[in-house]
C-alpha cells in the first residue's frame, strides 16, 4: 500500500508540472531563481570592477596630465602656437579613447548601494531580466556575466532552462491556440462558421440474447428428450413424421398449453436497451472536433500581434520616454528574439522606478513569447489548410485523403 500511494503522489506530481499552470510556474520559478543565484555571482564583483577601472583610469588621467603640462614647459616661450596646439589635440584625443576603452563612468565606487550611490546593474530585478532574455533566447547583451563562476553556471541555466521554455511555448500556445479558436467561432463568427447539415439522430440498440422461437406447438415429438428443434415445422412434414414414428414405435407425448406459455414467457427476450446517452456525447465530439477545425485567417493573427505590440509601445514609450517607432522597434525586435541590445529598458538606473519597470519588462516579454507562438501556430494550421485547397483545386489532393 504503501507503495502504490507513493506511485499515485508522483503521477499527481508529475500532472501537475507538466500541465499549462504548472509549466507556468516552473518557468516563473527558474527565472526567479536565477535573479537570486545571478545576483549572487555578479552583484560584489560589479562593485570590484569599478574598483579596478577607477584605478586604471585614474593612472591614465595622471599620465596624460603629466604629458600636458610636460608639452607647456617646452614650449613656454615659443611663439609658434600651432605645434603645440596640434600636440594637446594628440594628447586629448588618446586620453578620450583610452577613458572609453577603460569603461569608466565616473561613479563613487566607494558609494554602491547608498541613495546617492551608483547603482547596481546586477540587482534582482535586473538578474531576473537577465535569466528571462537567457532562456528565451534573446540575449540583449547589455549586461553580461565576468566571473568564472558566473560564465560557468549561465551555461548549465541555459542548457536546462532553453527547452523548459520552449516546452512552456508549445504548450501554452496550443492552449491558446484552442481558446481562440473556440471565442472566435462563439463570438466572432456569430455561429457562420459552426454551420453543418442537420440529421436525424441515430438510435443505437445494444446487442440482446437470441430470441427463442415464439410460435406455440400443441405437441411436439421426442426422439432425444436433449435434442430441440430450433425451426417450426410445417403441416406437412408434422404429419409424415408422425406416420413414419407411428410405424417405429416412437411415442407422442401430448404438451400442456399452460406449461408451454409459461415457459415462453420466461424465456422471452429482454427489453431492448436504447443508449440515447452516446448519441449526445457524438454531439459533443464533433462539436469539438468543428472547433479544432476552424482556421483562423491570416489578417486576425497579424491585427493580435500588431495589437500587443502597438501596447507595448504605449506602455514602453510612457515608462523610458521614448518615441512610438523605437518603442515599437523594441517590442518587435524583442518578441521576434532578434534581441539586438542597443534599446534596453530599466538601463537609467537614477530612475526609482527602474526595478519595477525591469520585472514588468520580463513579464511583457513572457507573455509576448506566448502570444506569439500561439499565433504562429494558427498561422501554421491557415497556411496547411489553404495549401490542401488549392491542391485540390489543381487535381493533386483528393478530398477523401484531405478528410483523413
Amino acid at each position: 500500500m504503501g507503495k502504490q500511494e507513493k506511485g499515485g503522489w508522483c503521477r499527481t506530481i508529475m500532472k501537475i508540472m507538466f500541465s499549462h499552470i504548472g509549466l507556468c510556474g516552473l518557468v516563473a520559478l527558474y527565472c526567479a531563481a536565477g535573479g537570486f543565484i545571478f545576483e549572487h555571482l555578479e552583484k560584489s564583483n560589479e562593485e570590484q570592477i569599478c574598483y579596478d577601472t577607477y584605478k586604471e583610469y585614474n593612472a591614465m588621467e595622471s599620465e596624460s596630465l603629466s604629458k600636458i603640462e610636460q608639452l607647456v614647459e617646452d614650449y613656454e616661450g615659443n611663439p609658434d602656437k600651432s605645434t603645440l596646439k596640434f600636440q594637446l589635440q594628440g594628447i586629448l584625443q588618446i586620453y578620450r579613447d583610452n577613458s572609453i576603452n577603460i569603461g569608466y563612468d565616473g561613479g563613487n565606487c566607494s558609494a554602491y548601494g547608498l541613495e546617492d550611490g551608483p547603482k547596481y546593474k546586477w540587482s534582482w530585478s535586473g538578474a531576473f531580466f537577465f535569466s528571462v532574455t537567457v532562456i528565451s533566447t534573446i540575449g540583449y547583451g547589455h549586461i553580461a556575466p565576468k566571473t568564472f563562476w558566473g560564465r560557468l553556471v549561465c551555461i548549465a541555466y541555459a542548457v536546462l532552462g532553453i527547452p523548459l521554455m520552449l516546452l512552456c511555448l508549445a504548450n501554452i500556445g496550443d492552449a491558446l491556440a484552442d481558446v481562440f479558436r473556440f471565442i472566435y467561432a462563439k463570438i466572432f463568427c456569430c455561429g457562420w462558421c459552426r454551420k453543418k447539415e442537420k440529421t436525424s439522430k441515430v438510435v443505437k440498440i445494444k446487442p440482446t440474447e437470441s430470441e427463442p422461437p415464439n410460435w406455440s406447438e400443441k405437441s411436439r415429438i421426442v426422439r432425444n428428450p436433449q435434442n430441440v428443434r430450433s425451426e417450426p415445422p410445417s403441416i406437412k412434414d408434422k404429419l409424415d413424421k408422425v406416420d413414419e414414428q407411428n410405424d417405429n414405435g416412437v411415442k407422442i407425448v401430448p404438451v400442456n398449453m399452460k406449461n408451454t406459455s409459461s415457459r415462453v414467457q420466461q424465456r422471452s427476450p429482454p427489453p431492448k436497451q436504447v443508449d440515447y446517452d452516446s448519441d449526445s456525447d457524438d454531439d459533443d465530439d464533433d462539436d469539438d472536433d468543428i472547433d479544432s477545425s476552424i482556421t483562423i485567417p491570416l489578417t486576425v493573427t497579424m491585427v493580435v500581434i500588431g495589437t500587443y505590440i502597438f501596447g507595448g509601445a504605449v506602455l514602453f514609450g510612457l515608462w523610458e520616454g521614448w518615441d512610438t517607432l523605437q518603442s515599437s522597434y523594441f517590442c518587435f525586435i524583442t518578441l521576434s528574439t532578434i534581441g539586438f541590445g542597443d534599446v534596453v529598458p530599466g538601463t537609467d538606473f537614477d530612475n526609482p522606478r527602474a526595478h519595477a519597470q525591469l520585472v514588468l519588462g520580463a513579464i511583457y516579454v513572457m507573455f509576448g513569447m506566448a502570444i506569439l507562438s500561439m499565433c504562429f501556430t494558427l498561422m501554421q494550421d491557415e497556411i496547411i489548410s489553404k495549401c490542401k485547397w488549392i491542391g485540390q483545386k489543381l487535381g493533386l489532393v483528393d478530398k477523401d485523403d484531405d478528410s483523413d
